[in-house]
């Protein structure tokens, strides 16, 4: 018994057929009007942390470090060289706005997120459920503690190890412009510098997305599966693409231009992007668990006819 690999074009153009189904579209609309409101509320409330870009001649006695003021904190990186500074300010009642959405967000997109993730996988599975399937996530607490605890995980996990790779390349950064003021200070050295650090920053980026992938099947295996305990979530969602997993991390970084897409949109084009990629995702997740049985029967049957010689 053999499986055939489908194509990746062939798997996205299933996953944009299948996210034309009516119940894909309502689940999409209500998840993603939901995050483009909270993200509205943020900014109207001034809960965003901000960073810019400012001129030189603005902070011309001001060197690169943290400042204290009545309101709250500065962080400043001078870049000399392009004569330009990377200004952050922070208010404490701004940090604590922020942790206030943040936490909002949190508990209002992880079960309904959860909710359209389950009904991506009834579409696709041909299950014709209804629509209020997306807010039981809600309405169970049984159902609506699982989606906070894999949510949590999950997005906790991958930004905590995705801060901590990028830390070096931010570190080799700071150093760069720290020695570097103008042109002439630029020696191989600093070249060097400057390069190891954007390696750095591309690796940090790599494994992030890597980790997202490896972990992604345990949010697609609750919502496939909602009646599972947490340990089954966990131990099923992770050792299902176990042999896959770098397979799975390159089909994801095909992807890549369209959640790049979607950021410059504040999340707009995720009613395209979500059910798009999602579905493309379990399709992919779906095509490994065939290739696996596939395998598994293929070996059965060595082995048998062995034992039979």
């Amino acid at each position: 018994m053999t499986h055939r690999f489908p194509l990746r074009r062939s798997i996205k153009s299933y996953a944009k057929k299948l996210m034309m189904n009516p119940l894909c579209i309502r689940a999409t609309l209500m998840l993603v009007c939901m995050s483009v409101g909270l993200f509205g509320i943020r900014s109207v409330t001034g809960s965003n942390l901000t960073m810019g870009l400012v001129n030189l001649a603005d902070y011309a006695d001001t060197a690169t470090g943290i400042y204290q003021n009545a309101e709250g904190f500065s962080i400043i990186l001078r870049m000399d060289l392009t004569q330009m500074v990377l200004a952050i300010p922070v208010a404490y009642d701004q940090l604590v706005r922020f942790g206030i959405m943040m936490l909002v967000a949190y508990l209002v997109l992880s079960p309904l997120r959860m909710g359209a993730m389950e009904q991506y996988w009834s579409t696709l599975r041909g299950d014709q459920q209804q629509i209020t399937n997306v807010t039981q996530w809600f309405r169970k607490k049984n159902l609506f503690g699982k989606a906070l605890v894999v949510e949590g995980l999950i997005q906790g996990v991958v930004r905590f190890v995705g801060m901590a790779c990028a830390a070096p390349a931010f570190y080799l950064y700071y150093l760069f412009y720290s020695n570097v003021k103008t042109v002439d200070d630029l020696t191989t050295n600093m070249v060097m510098l400057q390069n190891g650090a954007s390696c750095l920053a591309i690796f940090a980026g790599l494994l992030w997305l890597w980790l997202h992938s490896a972990m992604l099947p345990i949010r697609y295996c609750l919502a496939a599966h909602p009646e599972y305990t947490l340990g089954q979530v966990f131990s099923r969602g992770w050792a299902s693409m176990q042999g896959y997993r770098m397979k799975f991390f390159w089909f994801r970084s095909t992807l890549l231009p369209w959640f790049f897409f979607s950021q410059l949109t504040y999340n707009i084009l995720d009613l395209y992007v979500t059910p798009y990629t999602s579905i493309a995702s379990m399709i992919y997740v779906q095509e490994c668990a065939k290739d696996r049985m596939a395998r598994n029967s293929s070996q059965e049957e060595l082995t048998e006819s062995e034992e039979a010689e």
